[in-house]
């Protein structure tokens, strides 16, 4: 709800993480804010940006591409954060700078991990 509400102000966040979602309280009914809107920026409804912004492991592969891009690149990064809440581990997360950079861009979700057998 909070990226839809960000998306209709006409704000690409660029840098969705885990990091970025801060809890308001520690309570049960806590409720999840999103912080961090230092690489932001306002596009129209039909605009398209290109800077390379965000962080391996949630990025876009269009941005890796350095191809343009707009608020599809947040549910990219919200898919990889959603995948790591269930699994415990994001989708395309190695050793390598250069191995996440390609399995982003080219590879296939792995769901024989050990979180998605449970």
């Amino acid at each position: 709800m909070g990226l839809k509400y960000v998306h209709s102000y006409g704000v690409v966040h660029r840098d969705m993480k885990l990091e970025n979602i801060m809890m308001t309280t520690n309570r049960e009914n806590a409720v999840p804010k999103i912080i961090d809107f230092g690489l932001a920026k306002m596009i129209g409804p039909n605009e398209k940006t290109k800077e390379p912004f965000g962080t391996l492991g949630y990025v876009a592969p269009e941005i890796l591409l350095n191809k343009p891009y707009s608020f599809s690149c947040d549910l990219w990064s919200y898919g990889c954060i959603v995948y790591a809440l269930l699994c415990g581990a994001l989708p395309f997360d190695y050793n390598s700078k250069d191995k996440t950079i390609h399995e982003t861009i080219h590879g296939e979700l792995d769901f024989e991990l050990p979180g998605w057998k449970q």
